[in-house]
């Protein structure tokens, strides 16, 4: 969306029960952009997700970070 000749980011909640591919969708979607952020509940979660992107996209390209 550009307002005011600025581009505004948008921020996607990817909402439902368990085991309905969820988090798939988001990466997905996230891969098809240019950049993108997704937070994640679980750091081994976010391991599998970071390794499955670092396998698409190059471990350059890629970050991980936890807290």
């Amino acid at each position: 969306m550009v307002r005011g000749g600025i581009e505004r980011a948008r921020v996607r909640a990817v909402l439902g029960p368990t085991n309905t591919g969820k988090t798939h969708y988001a990466v997905e979607r996230m891969l098809a952009h240019e950049s993108g952020v997704m937070g994640f509940p679980l750091r081994l979660l976010a391991r599998e997700i970071y390794d499955r992107i670092v396998g698409l996209k190059g471990a350059s390209l890629v970050s991980l970070v936890t807290g």
